[in-house]
């Protein structure tokens, strides 16, 4: 093993380890340990003989990127894959989608390569490295993070519950239903030329589809993006979107759904169907009349006192009321509050780095793990409490 603890090994004949790569390997701390034609010369070898880092070079493969990728991930679990080659963005984006960490198209200098691959490596390994697909049928539980208000932190709180949940070792799925402009993709630096539109009037979810559409961040969460053409969004019926999700739930321990701020059909239906709904608020006023409004105006039809979570955002504020002068105000319990973490949390989101990030100040994960645990707790003292049916597909 080399200095640094990583090794790693070319696939693919289109680009082998000249000299010089070597060099910029050793000189980075990185130990090359071998090379492979093919996928499955990998494959027949025992998953134990798997560097950290597998090098695949689709410029000459044969074999689709995306099922090599996946059948890689399938066999070497714990390996950092990095796509290099001369190929089509879509191809590259489909690769990516299927679990690969980092990507280099041709040409490229070797000293790009050492970047590329110290980065896939540095990132995957900040969650305690890549894991496998847990298989098996589940019953996934729903959740949904909502605000009547926009600017409250919906997108921050939804995607640090997805990895905090995942890096407890549950099957996460992440979804975006800021259908117009959702921020998932650039809160979590993913990117993907799929989304949610490829996936909705499908009869049955396969595995293939789930890999192809949703992609993988290096938490192990899967992510579910918005569409990036405005013009495909009026073609999305809610009713599809709802039908979709508990198709997903049969695959995953859990689905977080972050909705757009507008009341529309598409939230109301998706907050018919959660499990959970966690409503937030920032502790202004007008913050706080809109989710009481907001209650009110539903109650009939969501009742959200039965199954909502009441997460105060950004509390206590440095001036005002006090937490607990604002839940009289309010009229309603605080399942948490979330303090201000001000210019860590907006670095961080600049970055595109969840609160989990090993490069990212620890103590601002500690909110999100004991959101987890609400979440969590909440779900077991009443698993079953929804006051809807949840649709039959």
């Amino acid at each position: 093993m080399s200095p640094l603890g990583i090794d790693a090994a070319f696939i693919g004949a289109g680009r082998p380890a000249t000299d010089e790569t070597r060099a910029a390997f050793a000189a980075a701390g990185i130990r090359i340990v071998g090379s492979a034609a093919s996928v499955d010369q990998v494959l027949s070898r025992p998953a134990d003989d798997c560097p950290h880092v597998l090098i695949l070079d689709i410029s000459a493969g044969k074999a689709e990127p995306a099922a090599a990728v996946r059948r890689l991930l399938g066999h070497c679990q714990q390996s950092v894959i990095v796509v290099t080659g001369d190929a089509p963005a879509s191809t590259i984006s489909k690769a990516v989608a299927a679990g690969a960490r980092g990507f280099l198209l041709q040409p490229y200098a070797p000293a790009d390569l050492v970047a590329t691959v110290r980065e896939a490596y540095d990132t995957a390994n900040a969650y305690g490295g890549v894991r496998a697909p847990r298989a098996g049928v589940r019953a996934g539980r729903l959740l949904c993070v909502y605000s009547p208000k926009g600017g409250v932190g919906c997108t921050t709180i939804a995607t640090n519950l997805a990895v905090a949940l995942a890096t407890r070792g549950a099957a996460v799925a992440l979804v975006d239903l800021a259908l117009q402009f959702g921020d998932v993709g650039s809160v979590l630096d993913l990117r993907s030329l799929n989304s949610i539109v490829e996936l909705l009037g499908h009869d049955q979810i396969t595995d293939d589809l789930v890999n192809e559409t949703l992609v993988h961040h290096t938490s192990g969460l899967r992510v579910l993006l918005a569409p990036t053409d405005l013009a495909s969004v009026e073609t999305i019926e809610p009713e599809d979107v709802v039908a979709l999700l508990e198709k997903l739930s049969a695959r995953f321990d859990y689905i977080v759904c972050d909705l757009w701020s507008s009341l529309e059909e598409l939230s109301m239906q998706v907050m018919e169907a959660a499990d959970r709904v966690l409503i937030v608020t920032t502790p202004e006023l007008p913050a706080l009349h809109n989710v009481k409004r907001l209650v009110t105006a539903t109650h009939e039809r969501l009742r959200l006192d039965d199954k909502a979570l009441f997460i105060g955002n950004r509390m206590p504020a440095k001036v005002g009321l006090s937490i607990a002068d604002i839940s009289r105000a309010f009229g309603r319990e605080f399942a948490m509050t979330i303090p201000s973490e001000g210019v860590g949390v907006t670095e961080a989101i600049n970055r595109g780095l969840s609160l989990f990030d090993a490069r990212v100040n620890p103590r601002l994960a500690k909110h999100y793990k004991r959101l987890a645990d609400v979440v969590v707790e909440s779900l077991q003292r009443s698993p079953t409490a929804t006051t809807t049916a949840r649709v039959a597909v």
